[in-house]
């Protein structure tokens, strides 16, 4: 006869598979934090390049635009260039803004009193959630479990793909090369939905 080692768990299958669902949350959290770490310096190399750019292309216009036209001709078409000029100063400011965090800090104080975060409203649309559990997904300082926190790290990830597709569509919008004002303003609408459903300061704080 043949003895099976007793399993504590077998008559309670979902422990097991609790743990591993809490065990895989600790590292997405752990992936979610690196990943803003990066995302900062990254984020700031993408607009200091998309600023020097902006201004490389200009001057480039500048010059030929003096060589081919006449004074005229090439006074008024410079001033249709000054959104470009101002595009590409902002940019370089603003880069320099997340990498020294006072840009993220200003962003924090100007955009938190705005009626953002709706997604939490269509997770407890009904009071499915108490408001004690409701309160731990909202605020990742008062999280007590992993999967608390990863609802919380999903959030912000998606907010950061708000302030992202904003961004590239204020450029875009304004470059216009190659435009296709479809793409530009589907870019523009779909970062403001995104931001009023899932926050455009959730992800902020783990950039500092």
């Amino acid at each position: 006869m043949i003895l099976l080692p007793l399993n504590k768990n077998f008559n309670n299958p979902f422990t097991e598979i609790f743990s591993g669902l809490e065990a895989w949350c600790v590292a997405f959290n752990e992936f979610a934090l690196i990943f803003f770490r990066y995302m900062k310096y990254i984020l700031f190399l993408i607009m200091f390049i998309i600023g020097i750019l902006t201004l490389l292309k200009l001057r480039g216009h500048y010059t030929l635009d003096k060589m081919e036209n006449g004074e005229k001709e090439f006074t008024d078409n410079n001033k249709l260039r000054n959104p470009r000029l101002i595009l590409g100063s902002v940019y370089i400011a603003l880069a320099f803004g997340i990498l020294f965090n006072w840009l993220t800090l200003a962003m924090i104080f100007v955009l938190e009193p705005l009626p953002d975060r709706l997604i939490f409203n269509f997770i407890n649309f009904h009071g499915i959630v108490d408001p004690y559990t409701m309160n731990r997904i909202m605020d990742i300082s008062a999280s007590i479990f992993p999967h608390e926190q990863t609802i919380y790290y999903c959030v912000a990830l998606g907010s950061f793909g708000a302030i992202t597709d904003l961004l590239i569509a204020i450029w875009y919008l304004v470059n216009r090369v190659p435009f296709s004002p479809k793409m530009g303003f589907s870019l523009l609408i779909g970062g403001i939905i995104a931001g009023i459903l899932l926050g455009f300061t959730t992800c902020l704080p783990f950039f500092l």
